[in-house]
């Protein structure tokens, strides 16, 4: 599988599959992104959020789900949920086989809680692209 990641501003308009996950702290940039996606992409976004309070409405292209992960409800620490949402999203969608997973997959991960800096580096060797390729 071929694996784009990207710096923030504009997601590759070859991603057919993306997924962008990050903290409340970075939902400007995950709108900005949101709207260089083009209509055709699929994928998923997570927010991890301190809670439901704090969600907003995104617009995305019809076939992007978002899922807005309280903590509150949850009771962990910042980071905690979106990097456990992360791992189950990659595990369950990929399969490092081209073949079976076809679109490049683009992947942004941002926000403020240490565990993204840890996330980012498992990603990028999982899923084959060097850390220095993955979006801050």
């Amino acid at each position: 599988m071929r694996v784009l990641m990207t710096e923030a501003g504009a997601m590759p308009t070859t991603a057919g599959r993306v997924l962008l996950a990050g903290d409340s702290s970075i939902i400007p940039v995950i709108r900005g992104l949101i709207e260089t996606l083009p209509d055709t992409a699929r994928g998923q976004i997570f927010v991890e959020v301190a809670s439901a309070e704090d969600i907003t409405p995104l617009e995305t292209p019809e076939r992007i789900t978002v899922s807005w992960l309280a903590r509150d409800v949850r009771g962990a620490a910042p980071g905690e949920v979106l990097d456990q949402a992360v791992r189950a999203w990659v595990s369950e969608m990929t399969t490092g086989d081209v073949l079976v997973d076809g679109a490049d997959l683009c992947v942004w991960l941002g926000g403020e809680a240490a565990r993204i800096d840890t996330l980012r580096s498992e990603l990028a060797e999982r899923l084959g692209s060097s850390r220095e390729t993955l979006a801050r």
